[in-house]
């Protein structure tokens, strides 16, 4: 399940990453943050390749219920033979959020056509280096312990993302030194990583140090992913006005 830097680019800090997310704790998160936040979803038939937009209606136990399919030409019936990619929009360019499942029935609902489909066991993620970043600035919620040159330093942590984080630095730290099994503390839990330093940017009399997570337990890694899921899931209810 930990990420794999897929790509590299040479004039950048650019990085692409796979995270496989098989947890279901943070799949029933994920899906839940797709339902309230009213994302909209895109739809791809294989073998077909038709694509198409949709949005999630209900959450079964089993399934999931999703609206009738939109096209350019009008509302679409699934074939029963066809798999299903599911994309979600995430309104970020950096970010590709999808999993596979197929058909399980159709759902007439008054004149519309509704689909049932099977809740997924995988949600792949695609992140390019600044994708899905939450903020932990304000609140302090998230907090880093690391040694390095013999001294050992407590900060707090600017943002996270699933696959890296940031956090203030009165001092410069060296693109590509590997902070070894650093302390990230996560409001009540915590976990451990090797963190490689992807940049460090001075702004306003301190460094803004960038960290990818190169090393880290498939445990710690459902914690991180939780902890975010779980401030994306109060900043979307925070902006719907739920709080």
């Amino acid at each position: 399940m930990d990420g794999q830097e897929r790509e590299q680019d040479n004039h950048s800090d650019s990085t692409i990453n796979d995270v496989r997310i098989k947890n279901a704790e943070a799949i029933e998160q994920i899906i839940n943050n797709i339902l309230i936040s009213k994302k909209e979803l895109g739809i791809t038939l294989y073998p077909s390749k038709g694509y198409f937009k949709s949005y999630l209606l209900e959450i079964k136990p089993k399934f999931l219920l999703i609206d009738s399919l939109m096209p350019f030409y009008g509302n679409k019936i699934i074939p029963k033979s066809e798999f299903i990619k599911v994309g979600v929009d995430s309104g970020n360019n950096n970010i590709e959020r999808y999993f596979l499942t197929k058909f399980k029935e159709e759902i007439i609902n008054g004149e519309d056509i509704n689909f049932l489909i099977f809740k997924p066991v995988e949600v792949v993620l695609i992140e390019k280096r600044t994708a899905l970043r939450v903020s932990t600035s304000q609140s302090n919620m998230a907090f880093i312990n690391f040694s390095h040159n013999g001294q050992n330093y407590f900060m707090p942590v600017y943002d996270l993302s699933w696959n890296g984080l940031s956090f203030n630095s009165g001092f410069k730290i060296e693109t590509g030194y590997v902070i070894k099994n650093a302390l990230i503390k996560l409001s009540e839990k915590s976990i451990n990583a090797d963190l490689k330093i992807v940049h460090s940017t001075y702004l306003s009399g301190q460094y803004r140090v960038g960290c990818m997570i190169i090393n880290i337990s498939n445990n710690d890694r459902d914690r991180l992913i939780n902890f975010i899921l779980t401030i994306e899931r109060q900043d979307i209810n925070s902006n719907l006005g739920l709080d």
